[in-house]
């Protein structure tokens, strides 16, 4: 694999972090031959952080044809995603994108349509899919082990000040008065179309389609121009229900929490505080019991690349398919409608 990262921002940083381990541990053949930012101060800084030898380019076209490349990871903006995606599948490249697929649905419709008729790899970059503890739940409930399914609560809550990922800060180098991710223009949304998506596609993987949301949106982060609490009732096909619930503040402090808990007839199934280790609690274990012991958020993007990887050298089909994927954002849509119109929306009837 020739891979070329675009974009040389924070989530690109966990990209290569997780590339870089994985190559050392399967010792393929992986090269990353070039960085493409338009930004070249921050691709600098990037190249030296990682002491990587690869070239630096501001254009994709110029790199495709000077790198022989074959495999792109594409960490931009949202509203950069459809161009970015639709030249590099001009260029043949298999893709990687991080989530959303884009700012709006026409612009992700238009990318699927280009992506349906190339023979590249394309995959979108949502993570959560192989978060390990996502996984655990997964096999606990196929298991049965809390016996029928009551309900299901969701919940993220995340100070500007205090991101891991840093966000919400403007780069050195950069011109800007805020960090894009606080302009409606350029994500699409607010804080459930970019890190709601995390907390929507475990629901999905778990229960399957949402086929309707009540949902109210507020605005307590004065930066933030779209919704900063997101606040739903999801049904699901099998008669689930859920809760959902994800916030960011400037400084607020929060006490832990559990970013999942799923109730059963027979108990409960919690990930446990900042994601981190997966709990049963039921009739033998009242205080709870530690089923899986692993802090495996940032590690889902090491099997991310694994996947991609795999689909890239040995054909291999893709754990989530790029049309899955939309199902992220028309939730999020559905759930912005249904702030707007104060009703019950269905996700399928977003078009």
């Amino acid at each position: 694999m020739k891979l070329a990262l675009i974009g040389c921002g924070r989530i690109a940083a966990i990209h290569i972090e997780s590339i870089i381990r994985y190559t050392l541990d399967f010792a393929q053949p992986i090269e990353i031959v070039a960085l493409i930012d338009t930004n070249l101060f921050n691709a600098e800084r990037f190249k030296r952080t990682y002491n990587l030898s690869c070239r630096i380019f501001s254009q994709l076209e110029e790199a495709a044809q000077d790198m022989d490349l074959d495999s792109v990871i594409i960490s931009v903006p949202h509203y950069l995603h459809e161009d970015l995606t639709l030249r590099a599948l001009n260029q043949k490249l298999n893709i990687l994108l991080e989530k959303p697929m884009a700012h709006r649905l026409d612009s992700a419709f238009r990318i699927l349509d280009c992506a349906r008729r190339s023979d590249q790899i394309f995959m979108i970059a949502e993570n959560s899919q192989y978060w390990p503890e996502i996984l655990k739940v997964k096999e606990l409930l196929l298991q049965g082990v809390i016996g029928e399914i009551v309900t299901a609560k969701a919940s993220f809550r995340q100070a500007s000040d205090r991101d891991i990922f840093d966000s919400y800060s403007v780069l050195e180098s950069d011109s800007e008065s805020k960090a894009w991710r606080y302009s409606l223009t350029a994500t699409g949304g607010g804080i459930t179309i970019d890190g709601g998506a995390h907390w929507i596609r475990p629901l999905r993987f778990w229960f399957g389609e949402i086929i309707g949301t009540f949902s109210k949106f507020s605005y307590p982060h004065p930066l933030m121009e779209g919704e900063s609490l997101s606040q739903a009732i999801f049904t699901f096909e099998n008669s689930v229900t859920a809760i959902f619930e994800g916030i960011l503040t400037e400084k607020t402090v929060f006490s832990k929490d559990y970013p999942f808990r799923i109730t059963g007839t027979l108990g409960e199934i919690v990930v446990g505080p900042e994601g981190n280790g997966v709990y049963i609690f039921d009739q033998e274990h009242p205080e709870g019991v530690q089923v899986l012991n692993e802090h495996g958020y940032i590690n889902s993007f090491y099997h991310q690349f694994h996947d991609f990887y795999s689909c890239v050298s040995a054909g291999k089909i893709p754990d989530a398919s790029a049309e899955y994927a939309l199902g992220e954002m028309k939730v999020a849509l559905a759930m912005e409608r249904s702030n707007i119109e104060g009703t019950w929306v269905a996700p399928q009837n977003i078009v």
